[in-house]
């Protein structure tokens, strides 16, 4: 046990120097340049902000399986989805989103978590601009403003490195942590355990803490790559890890991605599965909602709707935990 334990150092301390000892080997993204930015806002109009990662929107043909910030198609894909996850705290905090080198979404196929977690971590470029984009932010952006970390897919597995890593670090940044949604990605017992500075959400207004759910149909089948043994979840109706079934009128808005407008009540329910840590729905047509790549998700899986099915619920969240925050 002693030996195993030993070992489990050594490899994350091999991780670590592997972020940090390759950075100067590859391009440095200049985060001055707004040009890098998929969201900078011109006025500051809220006491707090907002740093989001976005999912995979890569489905180029190159065959590095590598978008890097200048592709053209990943920033188009990119503000499109923006539209459908960061903007449900537009009224809430101020949203900052660097562009990063991401992978296509075929690097992902036929995948399990665990080399969805070694993959995140061989990408050293991605994580080398998402550190160069923190840095930029907390120097010139931040300002000292209490911030919210948002985040979903891949997007999510860069963010768990950003919260094991970077902020433990960077305690004077992490300090002024509202929260971090890290939706769509499995946080484990594990992960948490192995970092005892972070803790998973219990309740409505705790702060400082991760808030995770992924979301699938009751007959859910199929491969899913982003499953994983002890994740955690949370109902985002009524934040709560109990698994009393929160029916859709209780939901506080949907957001249709067609149109980009609100459906009030919304029209997703939600049910915590603590043994496979998802939130399940039943109210929705599967075949209309559930995301079609069934060489990553299978069938069933609504992984593409994680932000809309439970847009207003984020948002008056979001607000909730701010305001704990500042009277703390």
């Amino acid at each position: 046990m002693l030996m195993k334990k030993i070992l489990i150092v050594v490899l994350l301390l091999f991780a670590g120097c592997f972020i940090n000892c390759c950075t100067a080997e590859i391009h440095k993204t200049d985060y001055s340049d707004n040009s890098n930015w998929l969201s900078k806002p011109a006025k500051i109009q809220y006491p707090t902000d907002v740093f989001y990662i976005y999912p995979t929107v890569c489905t180029t043909e190159d065959k590095s399986n590598l978008c890097l910030t200048d592709n053209l198609q990943m920033r188009e894909t990119a503000k499109n989805v923006f539209k459908l996850q960061a903007e449900a705290f537009d009224t809430v905090a101020n949203l900052y989103a660097p562009f990063y080198t991401q992978y296509n979404f075929r690097a992902f196929e036929y995948s399990n978590y665990e080399k969805i977690q070694r993959d995140t971590i061989n990408n050293v470029q991605g994580l080398s601009d998402i550190y160069r984009a923190l840095d930029y932010y907390f120097a010139n952006l931040n300002q000292g403003r209490p911030f919210i970390l948002v985040s979903h897919s891949q997007g999510s597995a860069i963010m768990l490195v950003v919260l094991s890593d970077y902020m433990k670090k960077h305690p004077e940044y992490y300090r002024n942590m509202v929260a971090a949604y890290v939706i769509g990605y499995p946080v484990t017992k594990e992960y948490l355990r192995s970092n005892p500075h972070l803790k998973f959400a219990k309740k409505t207004n705790d702060t400082g803490v991760i808030i995770s759910y992924d979301v699938q149909a009751p007959d859910k089948s199929g491969i899913n790559v982003l499953q994983a043994k002890n994740q955690l979840v949370i109902n985002p109706i009524n934040w709560s890890r109990g698994q009393r079934r929160i029916k859709a009128d209780k939901n506080l808005g949907s957001l249709d991605e067609k149109t980009l407008k609100v459906i009030t009540p919304g029209i997703a329910d939600a049910k915590v599965n603590k043994k496979l840590g998802v939130i399940i729905c039943s109210t929705v047509d599967t075949e209309k909602y559930e995301i079609k790549l069934p060489k990553l998700f299978g069938n069933g899986s609504f992984h593409g709707q994680d932000f809309q099915f439970y847009f207003l619920n984020l948002r008056e969240n979001a607000k909730v935990r701010i305001d704990k925050f500042k009277r703390r």
